[in-house]
């Protein structure tokens, strides 16, 4: 059976740069902080990086498993994750010429803690929570710490909240990610959530997040002063949609919407902007 066209564009990772665009523009205009052209390029061509190391270096015998098809089209695409990681370390070192030290220091701390789950022989699924964590916290922190590190402003509460909110909004999708992967994951004897939980159990934590993302959310609204700020709730309340419709079972489909939905923060600084 041919693969889908979509299908292909989420392997490729080419969504990846538009959702760090979409959610460090909607974090910049809640904070009301300029952003950086060069750290949009660094923060971009960082996590398309790391996306592709992890298709480059994190393959295991889960992944022969659950996404045989996948490894097979990585292999036929060498040319294309080379290029991609060519292009991706000539940006971010481009980037790094103008951008203040404390920005750097701090970016290539994060950035650390990202390769983590990339690395050979690091099986962070084996942790619990970790890996989930990991990716959630190191998207919800790079794009809301570094914006105002870069601006020259001191980190105040409302970053922390905001930070917070990402990091509940966005922990869902890696965490429900696992669920059509555990098959591979207990054949490899890695014992994620979704291998230890039943898919009741994993639906009603990933909504559990989104309703504290959602309470979080509005006391950063308040905090604020921005009542306009609450369309940035929006896009809590469409993944618990996606997430409440997926009721025997997440599919690809959802965990697609789910993706998608990161990029709501462009809603926001345009409604903002």
């Amino acid at each position: 059976m041919p693969v889908p066209f979509w299908r292909k564009l989420f392997w490729s990772g080419l969504h990846i740069p538009l959702l760090a665009v979409a959610l460090l523009a909607g974090n910049a205009a809640l904070l009301q902080v300029a952003l950086s052209k060069p750290l949009i390029v660094l923060e971009v061509s960082g996590a398309w990086m790391v996306y592709l190391l992890d298709r480059s270096l994190g393959a295991g015998l889960e992944d022969r498993v659950n996404w045989p098809e996948r490894m097979r089209w990585w292999r036929a695409h060498r040319t294309l994750r080379r290029g991609g990681l060519a292009l991706g370390a000539l940006l971010a070192g481009g980037a790094t010429l103008h951008l203040r030290p404390v920005t750097l220091m701090t970016g290539a701390g994060l950035g650390l803690i990202g390769l983590l789950y990339v690395l050979p022989g690091v099986r962070l699924k084996q942790w619990g929570l970790s890996k989930p964590l990991l990716i959630a916290g190191a998207w919800s922190l790079g794009t809301t710490l570094l914006p105002v590190l870069e601006a020259g402003q001191a980190p105040g509460a409302a970053l922390w909240l905001l930070a917070g909110y990402r990091l509940l909004w966005l922990l869902p999708n890696p965490l429900l990610a696992d669920w059509p992967d555990r098959v591979g994951d207990r054949a490899a004897g890695v014992r994620t959530p979704a291998v230890r939980w039943s898919y009741g159990t994993l639906r009603r934590v990933a909504l559990g997040l989104l309703l504290g993302a959602l309470s979080l959310g509005l006391v950063l609204v308040v905090r604020l002063n921005r009542p306009v700020a609450a369309v940035d709730l929006l896009g809590v309340l469409l993944a618990g949609m996606v997430i409440g419709a997926a009721r025997r079972a997440i599919a690809d489909e959802h965990l697609v919407l789910l993706d998608l939905l990161v990029a709501w923060p462009a809603v926001t600084a345009w409604v903002l902007g």
